[in-house]
């Protein structure tokens, strides 16, 4: 299921280039304080992961750009999209932001204006076309000959990329479900062929690579479903991997 949460202030609304925090605090806020917290320390867990089961999307209004401050300046009225395969997260989240009369996005005072469910199209297909609403990213870490850690964040145009996300969803699915993920994997193909699709992020002090642009998704229906609503690749909580399925 998805939402599409509205927010308007009464000027421009001035975020960081690094807001994805923001806004996920946003989403934590508005959780019941005892679903909150079990949320983010505890979550669903698969072996010694934890999956937070939401993601979130970029931003949809167009921002300018204030390089010498490092700030985005977006219009009065902004909008996101919220998903989840759990509903409660949803309903919690739609219920309490409707019954705040201001809502804090940073250091902007907003207001809720609107809040929509939006049907989502049943896939039916075992091949599908999305577009992404955040960046992608899929990663692995390494130890150096020193000790010290590598991280490797993966291209789409890496055999390791594709692997890597259908391998992620399977431990999704079972942390949720708690039972086997018995179909093939599903096959990750970028309509692309370009670089320029990058986009490298901070969130908070962590830099992290990610990919936008059209995807190609080859699968089974019920995990194709299933990826629509709890987000492609790693750090689905922290604003990375949400699409939406395009009508071919």
């Amino acid at each position: 299921m998805k939402v599409k949460f509205e927010l308007i202030c009464n000027n421009k609304i001035v975020l960081p280039f690094s807001h994805s925090h923001i806004l996920q605090g946003l989403i934590y806020n508005f959780l019941e304080d005892k679903a909150a917290e079990w949320l983010h320390s505890e979550g669903f867990k698969y072996e010694k992961r934890s999956f937070k089961m939401f993601v979130f999307s970029d931003i949809i209004e167009r921002a300018q750009i204030d390089k010498t401050k490092r700030m985005f300046i977006f219009p009065e009225t902004i909008s996101f999209y919220l998903a989840s395969p759990v509903d409660w997260i949803l309903q919690q989240a739609a219920q309490n932001l409707i019954k705040s009369e201001k809502v804090k996005l940073g250091n902007n005072i907003c207001f809720i204006s609107s809040i929509s469910v939006l049907k989502q199209e049943l896939i039916t297909d075992n091949k599908i076309r999305v577009k992404t609403l955040s960046p992608i990213t899929i990663h692995s870490t390494f130890k150096k000959p020193d000790g010290k850690n590598i991280t490797h964040y993966y291209s789409p145009f890496e055999k390791e990329f594709s692997e890597l996300i259908s391998m992620n969803l399977r431990k999704k699915w079972k942390s949720l479900y708690k039972k086997d993920y018995t179909f093939d994997n599903i096959v990750m193909k970028p309509l692309f062929d370009t670089n320029r699709k990058e986009k490298i992020r901070y969130f908070k002090k962590t830099l992290i690579k990610g990919w936008t642009g059209m995807f190609e998704l080859t699968g089974e229906p019920e995990p194709l479903q299933f990826a629509l609503n709890v987000g492609l690749g790693d750090r689905n909580s922290q604003g990375y991997g949400m699409v939406e399925f395009i009508k071919l």
